[in-house]
């Protein structure tokens, strides 16, 4: 098969199906590093212009770090094109934003998400683990996704947003009717468009409520706060609702399944961590370097510019790989090893640049809390059948995974 073959279809939710297809990758860094990809139509796709594939780290992190020339504005921040009337609502994402515009949305809630306040949640954090491992039973075969890791980060999310928690099933099912756009399991474009109409009438709703009566959550931060002595506007705080609601999911129940499928596809260094519990963030770490959540993020060229010997164009779209790069063997030694001593957080599994996560602090703590709650009582768990894929070309999904969790201890 030719490069050219190899790498045609990157762009398709349909590349991924069946995991990450890190061959490819692997040449496309040895060969093309900054490679053009068509857009052939396709189910459900009218085709599209074409985009740069980025996938050497350094590339990457150049991309990141140069807004002035790889916006995040101009065609926002997803793959495929949007129409005018979407894009110009994306647009006013936080996602979307460019400096200088984008440094002061951040700025709103930078306070909040620093590792002090973080480890502020950690008893809240603490609690909600013991619950998901308490109410499991103490043996049998369970679905990890339903039962552990949608359940974890949307706890916190509801602690975080100031919602009820018995609403925290309302921002997973609108979270996968958005993300799973490309995976008729979810209901496609139908339910894509009502999942938004459902959610921005809640997040309304949460904004007059939190206006009137503010708490110490964030979206209370988010609703009071100013922006040049003017407050968010309705479709701003929207969309941030949006942001904070997949983001705060996503990321977080992906790198918990991740963490489970991989240890499990690895007993060496399941073995390993078992028998050095300490060594559990160094494993968190390279689970996001080795599993990313995230398989890329787009940016449009504003100048004529040179990346990776090609000649870029203004106008036209570049995806960066973080599944990609996370795997550059100029980075990282034995990129295709799996090893928890590993340690390498300088991964790109949370972006870089003017976009970075937030929210990693949180993410890993919470990953952290609960796999040592999980591992605790039930240390003997297995892993039983292959993992139902996200059709999805943005998140590294898993829908189901059936483990078996061997009998608790006392």
């Amino acid at each position: 098969m030719t490069l050219s073959a190899l790498h045609t279809n990157l762009g398709s939710p349909d590349a991924y199906i069946h995991g990450v297809p890190h061959e490819v990758f692997a040449e496309l860094r040895r060969h093309e590093p900054v490679a053009w990809i068509e857009e052939p139509a396709g189910e459900g796709f009218a085709g599209g212009p074409g985009f740069w594939a980025v996938t050497r780290y350094d590339d990457v992190m150049t991309v990141s770090k140069n807004p002035g020339v790889f916006s995040s504005h101009r065609g926002a921040s997803f793959l495929r094109d949007q129409r005018p009337q979407d894009l110009a609502a994306l647009q006013q994402m936080m996602l979307n934003l460019d400096p200088p515009d984008h440094s002061q949305m951040r700025s709103i809630v930078s306070k909040v998400f620093t590792p002090k306040m973080v480890r502020g949640m950690f008893d809240s954090i603490a609690d909600h683990a013991r619950a998901i491992v308490d109410a499991l039973p103490d043996d049998g075969e369970i679905d990890l996704v339903e039962h552990v890791s949608a359940e974890m980060p949307l706890r916190v999310l509801a602690d975080v947003l100031g919602v009820p928690s018995e609403d925290r099933h309302l921002l997973y099912d609108w979270t996968n009717r958005m993300v799973g756009l490309d995976d008729p399991s979810y209901g496609g474009r139908e339910a894509f468009l009502s999942a938004f109409i459902e959610m921005f009438k809640y997040s309304a709703a949460q904004t007059r409520a939190k206006r009137t009566e503010p708490g110490s959550d964030v979206w209370s931060l988010i609703v009071n706060a100013e922006v040049d002595g003017t407050q968010l506007s309705p479709e701003e705080l929207n969309r941030f609702f949006q942001l904070l609601v997949i983001a705060g999911n996503e990321t977080t129940r992906n790198l918990l399944t991740g963490a489970i499928l991989t240890l499990g596809e690895h007993p060496g260094e399941r073995e390993k961590l078992a028998n050095d519990p300490t060594l559990l963030p160094k494993a968190i770490e390279e689970v996001l370097r080795f599993h990313s959540p995230v398989i890329q993020f787009r940016r449009t060229v504003t100048r004529p510019t040179e990346l990776g010997g090609k000649q870029l164009h203004e106008g036209q779209k570049v995806v960066m790989f973080y599944v990609s790069a996370n795997r550059d063997e100029a980075q990282f030694d034995d990129p295709d090893d799996f090893r928890i001593d590993r340690g390498a957080a300088n991964h790109l599994a949370f972006g870089a640049g003017t976009h970075f996560c937030l929210g990693n602090s949180l993410a890993r703590l919470e990953a952290k809390v609960l796999l040592e709650t999980l591992f605790t009582r039930f240390p003997h768990w297995q892993v039983t059948g292959p993992p139902d894929r996200f059709r999805s070309n943005f998140i590294n999904g898993i829908k189901k995974l059936p483990i078996h969790l061997g009998k608790a201890t006392s």
